[in-house]
């Protein structure tokens, strides 16, 4: 059998490839440093590189605080033409608002200056809108998400005046590794010197005493807010402002109650981040055991003076049964519930060893 010589075989192999163009993609971004989506230094410039140069008059990007409807949409997506996400930061094609920026690397790098730090505790995202160009015209047609935070370290040794000692109601929106939402009526103390917090956490279950207008079913249970009406026992909240409808459950099988210790940390404007030390979480029914759970939130006092809270809820492993199914990933919305508001019976922390 007659061989081919090395140098017309690979002419053979290319020939069908010659009258073919390479695929030459937007720019892709990433945010400089947080490839595990954390960053470290709040007050240090955000970075957002490009796969090459871009076109500075179709860059348009901000800083969000990062809060969906129950479709996963941004407040600047859904239908209610009134709601817009909390915005920090903005690069309009050369316009900032809410600091200093600038292109360097011929175009392939922002350096983004916020004029205050970003908040530390809630998730955040960096939405790049549509029409994003390369120098050749190829254009990204769709906005794209960046999702990113700040990591808190815990250093309890100020003095924390903007948590106080209290009840709180706590919703935590899992987005991995299943989609679902948790309830929790926590009990927090905080020593007021140091910023140290500790407290308890207990699974909350919708109130199956309360009564709608209508009779429910018996797979039903009575919602009273935002409007009385018959739902699963499972139905969403939709905000924290729904507490009344809750009451503990820390009774196993699928009840379930945990111990959280972490530090208040008073930051400028009237606001606290509260974060906490890594702890395991464990429900019998249905058998899920959560490791290393941290919670990291900035709270703040509304309009009415109502203490309100967004952050993050984290795990290092999810175990369904005995197998892992990876990172445990949510958003947290929380606010202080008065006394007389709050159930009698939600579990207070053990003393502290």
């Amino acid at each position: 059998m007659r061989r081919l010589p090395l140098s017309l075989l690979l002419l053979s192999l290319a020939a069908p490839l010659a009258g073919c163009e390479l695929y030459d993609g937007p720019p892709q971004p990433r945010i400089v440093g947080a490839e595990d989506g954390s960053l470290e230094d709040a007050t240090a410039p955000l970075v957002l590189a490009f796969s090459e140069p871009v076109d500075p008059a179709t860059l348009e990007v901000k800083v969000i605080r990062f809060e969906t409807d129950v479709e996963g949409n941004l407040f600047d997506e859904d239908a209610d033409q009134e709601s817009e996400p909390e915005k920090f930061f903005s690069f309009t094609k050369g316009v900032v608002e809410g600091g200093e920026a600038e292109l360097v690397d011929d175009g392939a790098t922002l350096v983004m200056r916020p004029s205050a730090p970003l908040p530390v505790g809630p998730k955040l995202a960096l939405v790049i809108e549509g029409g994003l160009a390369d120098l050749a015209g190829n254009v990204t047609k769709v906005r794209k998400r960046l999702l990113f935070g700040y990591t808190f370290k815990l250093e309890c040794d100020a003095p924390s005046t903007v948590f106080p000692t209290g009840k709180y109601f706590l919703l935590a929106d899992i987005e991995k590794p299943l989609q679902t939402q948790v309830q929790l009526w926590a009990a927090f103390y905080v020593d007021p010197a140091t910023g140290r917090v500790r407290g308890q956490a207990t699974n909350a279950d919708r109130d199956k005493t309360q009564v709608c207008p209508t009779p429910c079913k018996s797979s039903e249970v009575c919602r009273l807010l935002p409007a009385p009406q018959c739902v699963p026992p499972s139905e969403r909240a939709g905000t924290p402002d729904e507490h009344s409808d809750y009451v503990p459950n820390g009774t196993p099988p699928t009840g379930y109650s945990f111990t959280i210790d972490g530090c208040a940390v008073d930051q400028a404007g009237g606001k606290v981040v509260f974060a906490t030390a890594p702890t395991d979480v464990v429900v019998q029914v249905p058998p899920v055991t959560l490791r290393n759970v941290t919670l990291t939130a900035e709270f703040a006092p509304d309009a009415n003076g109502i203490l309100r809270g967004t952050g993050t809820l984290e795990a290092d492993n999810v175990l369904i049964g005995t197998t892992p199914s990876g990172k445990g990933e949510g958003n947290l919305v929380g606010r202080i519930v008065s006394a007389d508001e709050a159930p009698a019976d939600i579990p207070d922390p053990p003393a502290a060893p």
